[in-house]
């Protein structure tokens, strides 16, 4: 059988700069991230939730000032049971 070719790898990158990189995974905002990966309508409901008006719906968690990202954190704990607890019945048995 012949032998396994090893091609040189060609984004070789420093140590340190590995380093950093994974440091930067670990240090992510990870409630922007699921935020920031909503759909547009989620977003807006969650921001109805919390008061805020349609015109100040960001698409980001982080562009919300301090402000109103403590009424979205409030509204999602506040709503979260709600929600969870309809979320096992059916469309047909939410319909009887």
């Amino acid at each position: 059988m012949g032998q396994a070719l090893l091609l040189p790898t060609q984004n070789k990158i420093s140590a340190a700069a590995a380093i950093t990189q994974v440091r930067a995974m670990f240090n992510r905002n990870r409630a922007a991230t699921a935020y920031n990966r909503l759909g547009d309508d989620q977003k807006r409901i969650i921001c109805f939730a919390a008061g805020i008006q349609e015109r100040d719906i960001q698409p980001k968690l982080e562009k919300f000032n301090q402000e109103q990202r403590t009424d979205i954190h409030c509204a999602v704990k506040r709503f979260a049971p709600a929600f969870e607890a309809l979320t096992c019945f059916s469309l047909t048995e939410i319909n009887k």
